[in-house]
Parts: structure tokens; sequence; C-alpha cells
């Protein structure tokens, strides 16, 4: 049974989600509601003025006295203003159900941010309304929002033809849905996954995983990205040819796409190829394609000047489909080229999970007396692993790194930090980041090789 509680406060890592006041007006206006790019695919033409902006706000305002009624102000932490909003445009207590709307300004589009939303108002209704479907829907012509769904669990139930109106005129209707039999927020992540082989398994991780928002969603998941990227340009040269395997949903390819070199990008998961594909524009030169690194026969041997190697690690248990994927690398690689090998590190993860699980230093997934993790749902490396594997390879070690050191541990700490004290704690991770006493104190490692 339903038990409305109308538009309550939520706050997730980036955002807080509240009712809207008279000041947003103007940020309301600014950020999103007169922009046409914004409300291009929407029912609602773009605010003309802030008078238009507060003539909606007023109208909300009046609405926020029904407790069946949901309709909350995107505010980005770090903004302090609102850059959107989302809400329940529909919905039918008879079925219990609710339809979800949304938008945000172009400035903060492909950053997760509305997956992140969204992902927060399902659980709201779910848990707290009791909600039994919650469902959206969008034109076929804007399929980044039907990716914003299908990273928040809902399910593609089919298209419906010329039945929906937007500022485009008639249109299509992509519908979704999800049910709260459906819906799982797990104690433990990898609590009901069955799988038979690898493949099967990365496919239903990156089904329940937001891999889309993991190195962008906060200052501290940040930093893994940036040291990477530091390291990965310091071989390259203009026009340099980059084989992203294990792509995930592009981080990496977009941004070395986008400083103007040459990317190819494979990734074997269905969610991570389909936010991927969301994001490439059409100025992005990018061969983005579905395969499996344990088999590189798109490409030609010595056809790359830097091969990234920065998923299937996490993935492969068995030594010799690591060494088959280390191989594969090595021959699309040119003799001359650099090829970097992500990890994610066995001992910092132990502390890490400690912080989002209280019982896990007694009851986790790892055997207590040699602090070995499971290799469920990832495969878990030390850096005296790394060097094994990749001496047996026939890998020469460039660099070893500590590639996010403690900043996921310090997370709270990081994410706090202003913008110059941020920089500074950069440069301190950079200078530390390959001392040998700090490589094992990261949850990921990044090892940088050539060919011997």
């Amino acid at each position: 049974m339903l038990t409305h509680k109308g538009t309550q406060t939520i706050e997730t890592s980036r955002l807080i989600l509240r009712r809207a006041i008279r000041e947003d007006a103007e940020p309301m206006f600014r950020n999103w509601a007169s922009d046409p790019e914004v409300t291009k695919f929407l029912t609602w033409p773009a605010h003309s003025s802030i008078a238009v902006s507060e003539m909606v706000i007023g109208s909300w305002l009046q609405e926020y006295e029904k407790e069946s009624y949901y309709q909350w102000m995107i505010v980005l932490k770090e903004l302090g203003e609102p850059i959107g909003s989302i809400s329940v445009v529909r919905q039918n207590d008879r079925v219990e159900e609710a339809e979800i709307g949304y938008c945000i300004g172009s400035p903060w589009w492909h950053r997760g941010i509305v997956s992140e939303a969204l992902a927060a108002v399902i659980e709201y209704l779910f848990t707290e309304v009791c909600m039994n479907r919650v469902a959206a829907r969008h034109d076929p012509n804007n399929p980044n929002s039907g990716g914003v769904m299908r990273k928040c669990g809902m399910k593609y139930e089919g298209t419906n033809r010329a039945c929906d109106r937007n500022n485009q005129g008639i249109c299509d209707a992509a519908q979704y849905s999800i049910l709260r039999s459906e819906w799982q927020k797990p104690r433990h992540f990898a609590e009901g996954i069955v799988f038979s082989d690898d493949t099967e398994l990365v496919q239903e991780v990156y089904r329940r995983y937001d891999e889309d928002s993991r190195l962008n969603k906060s200052k501290a998941a940040r930093v893994e990205f940036l040291t990477t990227v530091r390291y990965v340009e310091k071989y390259l040269t203009p026009g340099a040819k980059i084989l992203d395997l294990g792509a995930g949903a592009g981080e990496y390819s977009l941004h070395f796409a986008r400083k103007g070199y040459r990317v190819s990008a494979l990734e074997l998961a269905d969610a991570n190829i389909a936010a991927f594909r969301a994001k490439i524009t059409d100025d992005d030169q990018i061969d983005l394609v579905q395969g499996n690194a344990l088999d590189l026969s798109w490409y030609d041997s010595d056809s790359f000047d830097v091969v990234l190697l920065f998923g299937p690690l996490y993935h492969l248990h068995e030594e010799a489909d690591k060494l088959r994927c280390i191989e594969e690398a090595k021959r699309v690689c040119k003799p001359d080229g650099k090829i970097f090998f992500a990890f994610i590190s066995n001992d910092m993860v132990i502390l890490t999970m400690q912080q989002c699980q209280e019982d896990y230093l007694m009851n986790g997934d790892y055997n207590k007396e040699t602090f070995r993790l499971d290799d469920f749902p990832f495969v878990f490396h030390t850096p005296d692993h790394c060097r094994e594997l990749l001496g047996k390879a026939g890998i020469q070690i460039c660099h070893e790194v500590a590639s996010d050191g403690a900043s996921e541990l310090l997370q709270d700490l990081v994410n706090g930090l202003d913008e110059a004290s941020y920089q500074q704690y950069l440069r301190y991770h950079f200078y530390i980041c390959e001392k040998p006493e700090f490589l094992g104190m990261s949850n990921h490692l990044l090892y940088v090789g050539e060919s011997r």
C-alpha cells in the first residue's frame, strides 16, 4: 500500500535533491530552463525570461502542499545551486506506479549526475513511498536519456510509435521501467551473482555497477583518472594511435580522442557499450567495437603506439587467460610502444570495504590469516603478483604506480578540499605514488611496460 510522503530532501555523494524555493528562479533560468538545447526533446518550451521561471516555481510551491506531489531541484553540492530538476510527471496509485521526468543544464551533461539523481529517486519511491513500478520514457532521437535509465537498472519495454509530442513535434516514445521486486540495494555488491565463466560475470557486474560515474563522481574518485592520464601522456607524440582495451564507459578513450589522438576502443560489457556510445558525438573520432580482449583479431600487429589494458585484468581469473590477454596486447603494440596495465590492489581493498561494511574485517570475503581477498566479483593482485605476472608475460616494467593512493580511504577529506587544497593534494599524491612504501596502499595499481 502506498505511503505518500511528498517531496522530501534526498542527499547523494554529489547532490542534494530538495524542494524548490522562490530564490531558485534565477539559477533555474540561467542553468537550464532558458536553453533550447536542454528543452529540445522536452514537452515544455525554453523559458523566455526569469519571470516564466518564477511562475513555474510558484506553481510548484502550491503543489508541495500535497503529499502525493514529487518535484525536486537537483543541487550540485560543489556549486551550491540547482542545475536541473527531477519529478514524478505521472502516477497511477491504482497500480502503484510513478513515471519520472528529468533535465539538467548542458554544462553538466555526461557526468553521471542525472543517473545519480534518478537512482536516488527510485530508491525513495520504492523504500519510502512503496511504489511497485517506476517508469520513464524518452524520444528515441535522444538516446542519452535511455542510457540514464539503463544505468539505473530500468528495463527497455518497447517503443510506442507516434504516441507523444515534444518540442520537435509528434514523436515515438521508448518506454523503460523497473519493479520493486527487481530493484536491489544489496548489503554486499556481489550478493546474488551467479556466473558460468568470466564473460558472463563481466556482463552481470556491469549491469549492477555504474562504471560510467566511477572515475568522475567525486574529487577522490578523479585521482585515479588524473594520475593515469599523467603517465600515459608521458609517452604520447602527435598523431599517436591508442588502443583502449576494456574501455568501460569511455572515459579514457574520449579524453584522448578529444585531444586529437587516434583512438580505437574495445569493450565487452553491454551496459558499458551503451553508456560509451551515448557519449560519443559526431566530432569524436573513435573506433568502438564490442569484443573480448582475449581475441584482438580486429587489429593488425604492430599498429598502436600505446595500448591501455585497464579493464580485462580486473576480471580474468585464470593465469593462462591473463597471459593470453597480455600477449595479444603485445602483438598489436608497436615494438617501441608502451603498454599500460591496471590492477585492483588486494591489500587496500580490505580497509576501504570496512568503511562501507562495518563488519567486513570479521566477516568479509577474505582469508583471515593471509589477508588474500576472494577473487569475486573482481580479481585482486598484490604488487608482487603484478610483477610476477608481467615477468612471465615478457614485459619490462618502466613504472609502478599507486594510481589512486589513499584517496578512497580519505574520500571525505579529499572531497571536502577547496580547489587550491585539492591541487596541492594531487601534487603530494604525484610525489609519493611511485614510492615503493606506498605502492600496496592503493585501491588501484598502474604498471607501465614494454616488450622485452
